[in-house]
């Protein structure tokens, strides 16, 4: 399938994921660690290459196999189910982090679990060390387009704020909650200085629409090593 306004002979998919938990996840959105595994392990034995969210300032340096993995949340157990087989498989990934709950548990999931409990700041600071790309998502996961600009300014600019001063590094990446957003959301996005982010519009990556509503191809609980590689080709 031909992209062309893709540079590569290869199309770019970016994958998003949620939760890595070592059970059946309650939620569709979340994987279970195994199948993540079996899925990093899929990705190295086909000559699959990571890159972050935000080496799509220059695409062009990518190879050619390239594919770009995304957690969204911020949830505890991506450190021992996604981060550690990262590092195990020379692999790299970006985690969109919702600020105000750091160290604490995701308030939108309902009542509190295993599987909603975030990272910590002293976890986030181990995965930037360590090559990973942490981002925003916002303080508190609001539907942005609930939101006036002003409000959506705070959230965007506060989390963008927290973030740097827990890592001392700038945050460049953005990941619209829900998958929301409206035209006070991309602006907001570019006031605050954010040079990319991704909704949950599904397709290929193209360097010729908006560097603020980049594509993303949802990974679910369901999704097997074979449902993987036909999302890889057709971005679905």
């Amino acid at each position: 399938m031909a992209n062309n306004n893709y540079p590569f002979s290869q199309n770019l998919v970016i994958l998003m994921y949620h939760g890595t938990p070592n059970i059946k996840p309650t939620s569709q959105y979340s994987i279970q660690a195994k199948k993540f595994v079996a899925q990093l392990k899929y990705l190295k034995n086909n000559g699959w290459q990571t890159a972050l969210i935000k080496d799509l300032k220059e695409p062009s340096k990518l190879p050619e196999k390239t594919v770009i993995l995304t957690f969204d949340d911020g949830y505890a157990d991506n450190y021992n189910g996604a981060f550690l087989p990262l590092l195990e498989y020379n692999m790299k990934a970006t985690w969109f982090i919702t600020s105000n709950c750091i160290n604490k548990h995701a308030n939108w999931m309902g009542a509190k679990t295993n599987e909603t409990k975030m990272l910590s700041g002293i976890q986030l600071k181990d995965l930037a060390e360590q090559g990973m790309e942490i981002a925003s998502h916002t303080c508190s996961h609001p539907d942005l387009t609930t939101l006036g600009y002003s409000e959506q300014l705070e959230e965007l600019k506060q989390s963008k704020e927290m973030l740097e001063s827990i890592l001392s590094s700038k945050i460049s990446s953005f990941a619209y909650p829900y998958g929301k957003y409206n035209q006070d959301s991309i602006k907001a996005v570019e006031q605050v200085g954010y040079t990319q982010a991704c909704s949950v519009r599904s397709g290929f990556y193209r360097n010729t629409e908006s560097p603020f509503l980049i594509r993303r191809v949802t990974i679910f609980d369901t999704d097997t090593v074979s449902t993987l590689a036909r999302k890889l080709v057709f971005a679905d």
